[in-house]
């Protein structure tokens, strides 16, 4: 059997397909241009439910540039020590942004109960790696020198991210074990995840939404002329990490029509043969961000169930 949009998703999302199908696609290394196309798709208003409050605050990176984080927590504030998410968003390392990518924060936390810090760092290729990455670290110390003011448990912070975003928290798994971060990362939440350079085969051809040119462009723009030789690191292809020992637990969800797809099962494999309590899901029928596109799919409500429970059981 060939593979194929799942029927719901397909009628939902018909109008932006004929769009796309109609759209040329910018040849490989054009960053503008995609940056703009994926800016067309997204929106900075993200409406708050009467239970959620939204704060954005400013966290000094090493260099001393101001990372803006974009914090969403209920409201009235619960007493105790609680759960905490850093989030970073999605956009193959080049484009979007904390706010672009924030729509889906607020029925989150309506919903968990969980704090949601969402991270605006810089962008490849103006900020290639490592800036990106230590952006991110910045945020995460921040939280964790904060986390009495912010009535959080220090020992119950998880990182989530999409797409790139899937990349940086697992690249900052890696520096917070490495670096022998107490307490620990209490669990790490992968939405098809962008883990590895070296992936150009795009198995879905025209049905992906994200192909091999775009790959390429992204994972250029972020590690240059370096991309794919043996002298990148893990903290910047996570993939390339030679042990998982001491990770905190996985949550994986990758749709079938998504190239990441190979890349996030094999990580995941590493981490059950690790014997690192990891949950791992594939959505077929669907494309890399489908959940933007199709929210009243069956298969799109069950993903987002799947992550609200991950984000409560750390």
């Amino acid at each position: 059997m060939h593979l194929q949009y799942d029927p719901e998703f397909l009628e939902e999302a018909a109008p932006i397909l004929e769009q796309l199908a109609q759209t040329p696609k910018p040849p490989l290394h054009d960053v503008a241009t995609r940056r703009a196309m994926l800016g067309a798709m997204t929106s900075k208003d993200f409406p708050l439910p009467e239970d959620v409050e939204h704060r954005v605050y400013q966290v000094a990176a090493p260099d001393g540039h101001n990372v803006s984080v974009y914090h969403f927590c209920k409201k009235p504030s619960r007493e105790g020590r609680q759960p905490a998410i850093i989030h970073i968003h999605g956009g193959g390392y080049i484009s979007l942004s904390a706010a672009q990518c924030a729509r889906s924060h607020p029925p989150a936390v309506s919903q968990t109960g969980v704090q949601i810090f969402s991270v605006d760092y810089r962008l490849a290729p103006e900020n290639s790696y490592p800036t990106p990455l230590n952006d991110c670290w910045a945020v995460f110390e921040w939280v964790r020198s904060n986390a009495e003011q912010l009535s959080i448990d220090p020992a119950r912070i998880a990182v989530m991210g999409e797409s790139a975003g899937g990349g940086l928290a697992a690249a900052l798994t890696l520096l917070a074990r490495d670096r022998a971060l107490s307490p620990p990362l209490a669990k790490q939440i992968l939405i098809y995840p962008m883990l590895n350079d070296r992936t150009v085969t795009n198995h879905a051809g025209e049905l992906a939404f994200w192909d091999a040119n775009d790959n390429i462009t992204g994972w250029t723009a972020y590690l240059g002329p370096d991309v794919g030789g043996d002298q990148i690191v893990p903290y910047a292809a996570p993939a390339r990490v030679e042990s998982v020992e001491g990770l905190p637990a996985l949550y994986l969800d990758c749709p079938q029509l998504d190239m990441f797809v190979h890349e996030g099962m094999e990580y995941a494999r590493r981490f059950v043969a690790a014997n690192i309590p990891t949950e791992c899901h594939i959505y077929p029928g669907l494309p890399h961000g489908f959940e933007a596109l199709a929210s009243g799919a069956s298969l799109t409500k069950q993903a987002i169930a799947n992550r609200y429970k991950a984000m409560t059981s750390f």
